[in-house]
């Protein structure tokens, strides 16, 4: 009895330990270029929580998409055309690396 006790909660360790982390996030900078205006502004998400939908903030920029895309973090980023994650058109990007140019975002999910 006591042997099938601990399995159990052996078992239920190792379910708990497989489950996906809800605090996920990606540490660094995810740095890019729009235009608003005929100004360019850059900026960035710092630390941006993983597994959500971000919108990058383009002040409001009618029309307007994100370019000059770099993933300073530390998780793949998937870049997406629309505002909502939810576009076939998308650009996976692994830590570290850069868009080509002319790849044009509008919101982003960071997963590991």
């Amino acid at each position: 009895m006591r042997l099938r006790a601990t399995a159990a909660a052996l078992g239920a360790v190792g379910v708990l330990l497989s489950l996906p982390g809800s605090a996920l996030a990606a540490e660094g900078d995810f740095a890019y270029s729009f235009q608003r205006e005929g100004q360019v502004f850059r900026t960035a998400l710092h630390d941006p929580e993983g597994r959500v939908c971000h919108r990058l903030d383009l002040l409001d920029a009618v029309d307007a998409s994100a370019y000059r895309v770099h993933n300073g973090t530390t998780e793949t980023a998937v870049a997406f055309a629309d505002a909502d994650c939810a576009s076939d058109a998308y650009f996976v990007l692994r830590a570290g690396e850069t868009a080509p140019p002319g790849v044009l975002v509008r919101s982003v999910l960071f997963v590991d």
